[in-house]
């Protein structure tokens, strides 16, 4: 008993010296913004966040117009996936697996707390709705080109960073410094999530690390800029902006909210956070299937969805060619036909597979190590695609069979 006690007293000692250590390192890092996730961990009982993250932060609503329902497959919800694609599914904690083919609904599965009705956080999927956004800015002449300089909307970019362009942010090789890492509470990353002054992080903190335009990086700081330089070519806020011209003209369903930096008057978090329904997910890979046109009306032109849906002429980090990512979206070469993606952390997907006028959306939770065509094992996830997504890929592509596809 002695010895227990003396334990448990040392033990005791251990752990006040190391949350003194820990209260140290962010004071003298002036990273408070973890005071934020730790308690967001107390409160809510996970250490990262999650698609239901949205009563942690203040929203923006993205409004609705006159709804356009998805017709329905006569035989939703007869249609079955095999045994062992759902045992691959569920594995990975989904939340929802739905396929549309055209303008048809053939597949609609939900798990846990997750029904028709319910919105979840996209995580990096809005990065490409941001980068659509920036399309339509193009096409209505309030950004004139995609090789102007950032600084002609920014001052923050006017000196150092004057030779970065819109186009470098958009491919994400702007050069500029940032650590992107979902483990380490002192990353870049972790702080644009939870801190307040988004803006000084994503504009004002970063430095020049190498020339722009010559390597992809994965960088959510670099969508922030993006946001900024719509909201100086708008004069609008990101999710109005959304609304305009994506939400309402799609016939989406149910609102849709973006999650805010600070209070209701703040910027969104565009690198993230923009909460949707997944039947209302699905009508984003719809209009990249159809190259920016829904049902008629050109909502982004279809020379920039054929940019943001093909491969930037870039090099990776490890000096490979870049074989995964356009503007701000993520294309797979690994089938036969085309196929590129939304993505978000923790397996948020919106598939579109244009030449069978296919989309598959998948949200939830859990993903599997990722990979590039060549089998290269990666140790950082965002260098290559995540073993799953050949899985999501088959299944729609079967389902639309049984639905009378080819």
């Amino acid at each position: 008993m002695k010895y227990i006690k003396k334990i448990l007293k040392w033990a005791g000692i251990l752990i006040l010296v190391l949350l003194l250590i820990g209260n140290l390192a962010i004071i003298f890092t002036g990273r408070y913004y973890i005071y934020k996730g730790i308690a967001n961990t107390y409160f809510r009982g996970h250490i990262r966040p999650t698609i239901y993250d949205l009563d942690v932060f203040e929203n923006r609503t993205v409004e609705v117009g006159d709804p356009q329902p998805w017709t329905e497959h006569p035989e939703l919800g007869s249609f079955a996936i095999s045994a062992e694609q759902r045992e691959s599914v569920e594995a990975l904690s989904p939340s929802s697996l739905l396929v549309a083919w055209g303008d048809t609904l053939i597949y609609e599965e939900y798990w846990g707390e997750h029904d028709q009705n319910q919105i979840s956080n996209s995580f990096s999927m809005a990065k490409s709705i941001v980068s659509l956004l920036i399309g339509v800015a193009l096409d209505e002449g309030k950004i004139k080109s995609l090789d102007e300089p950032v600084a002609n909307y920014l001052p923050e970019f006017a000196d150092e960073k004057k030779e970065i362009t819109i186009r470098h942010i958009l491919t994400m090789s702007s050069g500029l410094s940032w650590t992107e890492s979902y483990v380490s509470p002192f990353c870049d990353v972790a702080e644009l999530y939870y801190d307040t002054d988004d803006r000084d992080l994503a504009l004002n903190r970063r430095t020049i690390e190498e020339d722009p335009g010559l390597t992809f990086k994965y960088k959510s700081g670099d969508t922030q800029v993006l946001m900024y330089i719509l909201m100086a070519a708008t004069g609008t806020s990101v999710s109005d902006y959304a609304s305009e011209k994506l939400w309402i003209p799609m016939g989406a369903e149910s609102e849709a909210m973006w999650s805010l930096a600070d209070d209701e008057n703040s910027a969104e978090k565009a690198f993230c956070c923009f909460y949707s329904t997944s039947r209302d997910f699905i009508r984003l890979g719809k209009l990249v299937n159809n190259d920016g046109n829904w049902n008629g009306k050109q909502l982004v032109s279809a020379a920039y969805v054929n940019e943001f849906s093909s491969l930037a002429p870039l090099t990776k980090k490890n000096g490979k060619p870049n074989q995964v990512y356009g503007f701000q979206y993520w294309i797979y070469t690994g089938m036969p036909y085309e196929v590129t993606y939304f993505r978000g952390m923790s397996g948020q997907y919106i598939i579109s597979i244009p030449e069978k006028d296919l989309v598959i959306v998948r949200t939830g939770s859990g993903t599997l190590p990722s990979f590039t065509n060549d089998g290269d094992v990666k140790d950082d996830d965002l260098e290559g695609h995540y073993e799953e997504l050949p899985t999501y890929i088959a299944i729609g592509v079967t389902l639309m069979a049984h639905a009378g596809g080819k």
